[in-house]
């Protein structure tokens, strides 16, 4: 299984990951870089990405280096509000954010607002 957390920076996608930390490797787009990624995950059956992911484009090229069979989507829709409590946060992470649907070829996209 796939599993990508996605959402803006400070929508807690990392806090978010760690309850997969012991099933799924756990990969961290800020660690790997995205063609990283890609490699990476074209070599496993399973594991979580998280990471900001804000295009179509970008999950549908991840959803593409996937060997794996099925795949899920978790959309952290944090509010601004709650962003500008969390530590580190600036206004320049604000930038348009395309929801992920299942016509991008997830099999489950769940948003949690």
């Amino acid at each position: 299984m796939l599993i990508l957390i996605c959402g803006l920076p400070r929508a807690g996608k990392t806090t978010y990951s760690i309850k997969y930390k012991d099933i799924f490797p756990i990969l961290h787009l800020d660690e790997r870089g995205y063609w990283g990624i890609l490699r990476k995950v074209s070599t496993l059956n399973d594991a979580v990405v998280e990471g900001v992911y804000n295009t179509a484009e970008q999950r549908k090229k991840l959803l593409q280096n996937y060997s794996g069979t099925y795949t899920k989507c978790y959309w952290l829709n944090t509010p601004i509000e709650v962003k500008k409590t969390r530590r580190g946060y600036s206004t320049s992470c604000e930038y348009p954010f395309e929801p992920p649907t299942t016509d991008e070829g997830w099999d489950e996209v769940i948003t949690i607002e």
